[in-house]
């Protein structure tokens, strides 16, 4: 994705900081790793997991992506979300917020099943078209099974 010493991210669903915890250990000191996570329970682990491993350059909001409400505007310089985009209850308002976070030239990627036999749950290729608006460029990534995207502002 692109992450790298000094860079501001934000993991959007971070659950239990699965993809957090890697990404706060590139960015390192100078860098911060927002993890926004709707789930007390699961940001709470978060915080104990950083704790634990001396990260503490991991930052919790308890949120979700439709309100970044505590990440102020042009900070962030890259966000992503790996399998957690079917859980956003309005796909176009979170786009809109995470495009308001990220700063010029950020970044945003996305990776997601697409709903068919084993998984009911997922996003359809054709919705990120959709929901791309406001971005200056946006690039599918096809592969089979998955929905992946990169979106830059």
């Amino acid at each position: 994705m692109g992450i790298a010493e000094g860079m501001k991210v934000a993991d959007l669903g971070a659950g239990e900081g699965y993809f957090t915890m890697p990404a706060a250990i590139v960015v390192g000191k100078a860098g911060v790793v927002i993890a926004v996570e709707p789930d007390l329970k699961r940001s709470d682990l978060i915080k104990a997991r950083a704790t634990r491993e001396g990260l503490d350059n991991v930052r919790v909001i308890v949120t979700k992506a439709e309100d970044l409400s505590g990440v102020p505007s042009g900070e962030v310089d890259l966000a992503f979300s790996a399998f957690t985009m079917h859980h956003f209850e309005d796909r176009g308002a979170a786009l809109k917020e995470i495009g308001r976070v990220l700063r010029d030239g950020g970044t945003f990627y996305l990776w997601d099943r697409v709903p068919g036999r084993f998984f009911k749950w997922g996003t359809q290729p054709k919705e990120l078209e959709e929901i791309a608006a406001g971005f200056a460029k946006f690039e599918p990534i096809e592969v089979k099974g998955t929905v992946r995207a990169r979106f830059v502002k």
